[in-house]
């Protein structure tokens, strides 16, 4: 959704003050979802929403009252009053809100967000509460997992809602996902590309607007937009910035123009193009372009043309409504493809220490121990399920994990070394996953964060090896499609998994990580204390 936080940085440092009010959470109906937020000055709303009627009326009293005291506040509005009422809120549950009385005190926060959405990178707005009346409010932006909350920032980012938690003595915290909107870039500045931007906007997409007609692509005229491109269709077109999440609606004032603006995006490999016409034009533009080969049958047919979805429009409005229907009904329908494959982690825990002359594994690493750490990034992570490979000191290291939810298998070969252990792990992983990810035991330094990237990399890749590198060496982990499964378990004991790897150079995806600890293990007691040491300094 569009966060309301551009909108706070546009206004701050103005002369009068602000409060920004969320929904922290709801039980029951409630007129707005969890993470709805709306800025009001002492005068009302300004911006944003919290569903309108009484719950909001309510709030730009409280607003107005925060801002002259200059004390935030977390309270909570019951909606369960009886039908008679007419004064109240009948929707049938609650809700409770956070007033911040001083939002500008974290506006480098916001700032720092606002350029990694620009940025295309998504991530967290991490809330900490400290109190209900007057509380202090401090907030952070994460871009990616990172330290001890890894687990609700994971959650939040996968499942794209907002968290709410509180412990006894603890500041409360909210988890909010923000997500950079799917560009629209609109190739036509009238009447239809006038109104499908009013409604995409409204529909959460960034929207560009396009026309060699200064006097059209302008704030002025079109102000739901937030770019605006005056120059040649074709050309400017040709120079947009474009991704596998653009959408493209060329609404032109003429057939030169919406062949041009064609030309110039037919090869992008973009989310959607979508060309006004009648059915004769598309089919008259159809044959133009593939007799001049500037597009083969396929590539044509890929364009949604006539534009809209079939609901009878005939006034501007409508042809607009049926623009938009269809570019929502697209991004569903993409969002459901997308879904993350079914990954089997598993962890290799059967090594003997030799090198350490301790059980290593059992070592206090974070709030845990080693392994303890690396089996909570990897239950963070997206992976379904978690299958750990014992072997030296098996009982010991058994006894330390039997409370976390993850399947437990003895390598009795573990001294014939760390293939023995792959393999004992692929015998336990069910015919239902996707794919395995490999993980080393010793590596807590590896978070969530790591692992979620290559899983959405099988996810986009056509390829089926996807291994983590740092500065073009590659580390751990490594995700395998299930089609290696049983080659891998058939391989000589003496083998390895890099001489499988090795016989499919052609499947495999490097994915580069900024995290240098995927090529380090913990093996000596120098590197236990030096691993701690960065630990330490990055929680």
């Amino acid at each position: 959704m569009k966060n309301i936080y551009s909108n706070l940085i546009r206004r701050s440092g103005d002369s009068g003050r602000l409060a920004l009010i969320t929904i922290l959470e709801t039980i029951g109906s409630v007129p707005q979802v969890q993470g709805a937020s709306a800025l009001f000055t002492d005068a009302g709303l300004i911006a944003g929403t919290l569903g309108g009627g009484i719950l909001e009326a309510d709030a730009t009293g409280r607003a107005a009252e925060a801002i002259r005291r200059c004390a935030s506040a977390v309270y909570a509005i019951d909606l369960n009053a009886g039908i008679a009422s007419k004064e109240e809120a009948i929707c049938g549950g609650t809700a409770r809100l956070l007033i911040d009385a001083c939002p500008d005190l974290n506006i480098e926060v916001f700032k720092a967000m606002e350029r990694s959405i620009r940025d295309g990178r998504p991530g967290v707005l991490v809330t900490s509460i400290a109190g209900e009346t007057s509380p202090a409010i401090e907030r952070k932006w994460y871009d990616k997992a990172s330290g001890k909350y890894q687990r609700e920032i994971n959650a939040c980012m996968d499942e794209k809602k907002c968290l709410f938690t509180e412990k006894s003595g603890m500041p409360a915290r909210f988890f909010e996902p923000v997500f950079p909107l799917p560009p629209l870039i609109i190739a036509g500045a009238g009447h239809i590309g006038k109104a499908v931007a009013h409604l995409a906007s409204l529909l959460d997409f960034e929207v560009s607007v396009i026309d060699d007609r200064a006097e059209y692509a302008n704030p002025g005229n079109i102000p739901d937009a937030e770019y605006w491109i005056v120059d040649n269709i074709g050309a400017a077109m040709m120079k947009a910035s474009k991704s596998s999440d653009t959408y493209i609606v060329i609404v032109t004032r003429g057939h030169k123009d919406d062949a041009e603006g064609l030309r110039a995006c037919l090869d992008a490999d973009v989310a959607y193009i979508g060309m006004i016409g009648s059915k004769r034009k598309i089919s008259l533009m159809r044959e133009e372009f593939i007799s001049k080969g500037w597009a083969n049958e396929s590539q044509f047919d890929r364009i949604h043309a006539p534009i809209g979805l079939d609901i009878g429009s005939k006034t501007i409005q409508e042809i607009a409504v049926s623009i938009c229907a269809q570019l929502v009904q697209v991004r569903h329908q993409r969002q459901h493809l997308r879904k993350s494959p079914s990954v089997t982690a598993i962890i290799l825990g059967a090594g003997e220490s030799s090198r350490m002359g301790k059980p290593k594994l059992l070592l206090p690493f974070g709030d845990t121990t080693m392994i303890g750490t690396v089996i909570g990034n990897v239950l963070a992570s997206s992976a379904e399920k978690v299958i750990v490979v014992l072997g030296s000191n098996y009982e010991d290291h058994r006894l330390a994990i039997k409370d976390y939810p993850v399947e437990i298998v003895n390598n009795s070969r573990y001294r014939e070394g760390m293939f023995s252990s792959v393999k004992c792990g692929l015998k336990a992983v069910s015919g239902a996953a996707d794919a395995v990810m490999v993980l080393l035991a010793d590596q807590p330094m590896i978070g969530a964060g790591e692992m979620d990237k290559l899983i959405e990399s099988y996810r986009d890749s056509e390829k089926k090896i996807i291994i983590a590198t740092h500065g073009n060496k590659r580390g751990h982990p490594v995700l395998i499609g299930s089609k290696y499964i049983h080659e891998i378990v058939g391989y000589p004991m003496q083998g390895s998994l890099r001489d499988i790897l090795q016989n499919h150079p052609e499947d495999i995806c490097e994915v580069q990580t900024d995290n240098a600890a995927i090529l380090r293990d913990i093996d000596t007691e120098a590197d236990y204390q030096e691993e701690l040491k960065q630990h330490h300094k990055h929680d």
